[in-house]
C-alpha cells in the first residue's frame, strides 16, 4: 500500500518522519478518519470541519482542513481503493530538538494512509457490542481530536480484559462517551445522546453522533440533546454506540449483564436503516 507522506506517494513500509517530529516526541498533533463506500466520502464535510476546529484549537497552523478530500481521493486512486478508510494526520511538525515548546515557523507534518474496508453491502444489521463502565481519567478537552490516545487505550485494554469491546467513561456521574465511541440511549422509545459542552462530560464532536440524531428526524424517532446520568445508562432500554466504523451499533451487554433482550434494539434498527440508506443516496447522488 502507498501512504501520502508531506505530498508524496511512498511505500507504506518506506514512509518516514524525522525522530524530531513533535507527533512522534509528544503526540502533539490532530487527526481524522473518513470511511468511504464506493468511492465517496461519508459525513466529509463533518470531517473537514471537524479537522478545521481541531487544528485551531490545538493552534497548529500551516495547513488547510480542506484538503482532506483531495488528499483522500489521491490516495485511494493510488492504491486502487473503492471502500476503505483513510486516516490522516497533521502533526506540528519537527523542530531542531525535543523542545516542549514549538519553536516559531514549524512547518506541519502532515501523513495519510488508506486500508480496505467491507463494501456497503455487507452492513446489513447493527454489530452487537459488550461494553464496560469506568470513572473517566483523561483531559478535559475531548473536543480536539488529538493523537495523543494514551488514556483511550488503556481504558480499551481494560475493556478487552473483562471480555469486552469498548469502555463507556463516565465523569462526575455523567455519562462521556466510549474511548472510540459517541454514547447514546433509548427510553421508552426516545433517543437520549449527550450534549456538546453545558457543564456536561467532554465529549468528541462525532460526525456519526449528527447523523444519528438527524436520521432519528428521518425515522421520526423521538431524540433529546441532555445530560445523561450514570444510573441512567444501566437501566435504558437500549445503549447504542456510534463510529465511522459501525455507523450506530447496539451494546447489548453493559458490565456483564444484558441490556434489553440481548440483541440491538428497535432505535438502534431504525437509525442503523435510515443511515445506511442515506449512504447508499448519497453514492447514487455522486454517481450522477
Amino acid at each position: 500500500m502507498l501512504a501520502w507522506v508531506n505530498g508524496s506517494l511512498v511505500p507504506e513500509e518506506r514512509a518516514q518522519i524525522s525522530v524530531l517530529d513533535r507527533g512522534f516526541l509528544f503526540g502533539d498533533g490532530v487527526y481524522e478518519l473518513v470511511r468511504y463506500f464506493a468511492g465517496t466520502g461519508v459525513a466529509l464535510d463533518l470531517h473537514t470541519a471537524r479537522l478545521a476546529r481541531s487544528l485551531e484549537l490545538a493552534r497548529i497552523d500551516g495547513f488547510n482542513p480542506m484538503r482532506l478530500g483531495a488528499i483522500a481521493r489521491e490516495l485511494l486512486e493510488a492504491n486502487g481503493l473503492q471502500d476503505a478508510s483513510v486516516y490522516v494526520q497533521v502533526t506540528r511538525g519537527a523542530g531542531a530538538g525535543r523542545s516542549h515548546m514549538p519553536q516559531p515557523g514549524l512547518v506541519p507534518t502532515v501523513v495519510a494512509l488508506a486500508s480496505a474496508t467491507p463494501a456497503l453491502g455487507s452492513f446489513t444489521a447493527p454489530d452487537a457490542l459488550r461494553a464496560i463502565v469506568r470513572p473517566d481519567l483523561r483531559w478535559h478537552r475531548c473536543e480536539i481530536k488529538t493523537i495523543s490516545l494514551a488514556g483511550n487505550i488503556l481504558s480499551l485494554l481494560e475493556a478487552q480484559a473483562a471480555g469486552a469491546d469498548e469502555c463507556i467513561l463516565v465523569r462526575d456521574g455523567l455519562v462521556g462517551e466510549g474511548a472510540y465511541t459517541n454514547v447514546a440511549i433509548a427510553v421508552r422509545g426516545t433517543v437520549v445522546t449527550c450534549p456538546l459542552g453545558d457543564g456536561a462530560a467532554p465529549v468528541l464532536h462525532g460526525t456519526m453522533r449528527c447523523w444519528m440524531l438527524e436520521a432519528a428526524r428521518e425515522a421520526g424517532l423521538p431524540h433529546e440533546v441532555r445530560r445523561i446520568r450514570e444510573d441512567e445508562l444501566h437501566a435504558a432500554d437500549e445503549v447504542l454506540v456510534q463510529s465511522s466504523r459501525r455507523l450506530v451499533a447496539g451494546v447489548v451487554e453493559l458490565d456483564g449483564r444484558r441490556v434489553g433482550d440481548g440483541t440491538p434494539g428497535p432505535a438502534c434498527r431504525a437509525l442503523f436503516g435510515a443511515m445506511r440508506a442515506r449512504i447508499e443516496r448519497e453514492i447514487a447522488a455522486a454517481r450522477g
